[in-house]
């Protein structure tokens, strides 16, 4: 079941699920961005901001929609949430390609391309999630699956910290990579805010 239940929710469900889209894009956008070469990477950060401008659209979508819906496919203030917490991760997601691309960074220690590819499938998840949040049963796996990923980038974001700090000598590129590495937490702290938003549709909509 999908989140377009009546006539007057089909705004909503297509604009979360839009978002939704746009937040799996972006996390596969940044994957691009630090697996290229820095002059092949400015094309991938450029796409990112492009994702980022339609993700911020599609969540005035869910604002005009809450405004002009009378009835909604879950609690108000729970669209509201899920909306801004998908528009949250994917700024968050754009900032990380803008700081790699703005300070240049080079090669990231292999542990970053292990936790971006967590990411990448935690929004995966997410874009695969919302659009049946009208039928809160059938995410809960779904719910279960994310916290599991989520607790892993946690895991793998400590030992990326521990890589930096004990391989970069040089002040300021240790700066600028401890920069990036701080970005990425930063995703992952969005997307740990998200399942919770999500959780609570799927405990008070069950």
């Amino acid at each position: 079941m999908r989140l377009r239940l009546r006539r007057d929710e089909s705004s909503l469900g297509e604009a979360l699920a839009r978002s939704a889209g746009h937040l799996a894009a972006a996390a596969k956008q940044l994957a691009a961005a630090l697996d290229s070469d820095p002059e092949a990477r400015a094309d991938s950060v450029r796409r990112l901001r492009e994702l980022d401008r339609e993700a911020e659209a599609s969540a005035h979508a869910v604002l005009r929609g809450l405004a002009a819906s009378f009835v909604t496919p879950f609690d108000r203030a729970d669209v509201f949430r899920v909306a801004w917490s998908i528009r949250r991760a994917t700024a968050r997601l754009e900032a990380t390609g803008d700081t790699v691309e703005v300070l240049r960074i080079g090669d990231l220690p292999p542990r970053a391309a292990d936790l971006v590819q967590l990411v990448v499938r935690s929004c995966d998840l997410v874009a695969d999630a919302v659009p049946r949040l009208g039928d809160p049963g059938t995410v809960a796996g779904s719910w279960v699956d994310l916290t599991g990923l989520i607790k892993q980038a946690g895991q793998v974001h400590r030992r990326l910290l521990l890589d930096v700090t004990s391989s970069v000598g040089d002040p300021a590129q240790l700066a600028r990579y401890l920069e990036a590495v701080g970005a990425l937490h930063r995703v992952v702290e969005a997307l740990d805010a998200l399942g919770d938003a999500l959780q609570t549709v799927v405990v008070t909509e069950s």
